[in-house]
């Protein structure tokens, strides 16, 4: 029993720190705490409505529904304009909006979907880096 619900935090920690490993150390332990969070919220709301056994009184997707709303919020402050006008911050904002997003999958228990997701995204990266630098050659 404790298996089905320490598997998905321990899982979503992990993705949050593989989502979090090209920032610094305080942003990665963001990525694992909003992971984590999201997947455990998303754990507490579907198992609510499973105990109290009244469907009809909410939505259990609605308390996971916040953490994007909350993340929208916490990513404007992650983004600024430099001294130079250049615009920094967004793909951090953007990859911890999507950590969220990856933690509430878990958190539903679509770890198949997660961790096509999570390849998708890694390769994304990979070669967006690559064409960024031949871009600047």
């Amino acid at each position: 029993m404790l298996s089905q619900y320490l598997l998905p935090i321990i899982v979503a920690a992990a993705v949050g720190a593989l989502m979090g490993i090209r920032t610094d150390s305080a942003a990665s332990r963001m990525f694992v705490i909003v992971c984590t969070g999201a997947a455990l919220l998303t754990i507490v709301s579907t198992e609510f409505y499973k105990v109290v056994n009244y469907p009809w009184l909410g939505d259990p997707g609605r308390l996971s529904a916040q953490v994007i709303v909350a993340l929208g919020f916490l990513g404007t402050g992650l983004i600024w304009v430099s001294e130079n006008q250049e615009v920094k911050g967004l793909s951090v904002a953007a990859s911890l909006w999507l950590t969220a997003i990856l933690g509430i999958l878990i958190g539903t228990g679509l770890d198949l979907v997660s961790i096509v997701i999570i390849v998708f995204l890694v390769s994304a990266y990979l070669i967006s880096g690559k064409i960024i630098k031949w871009d600047k050659k």
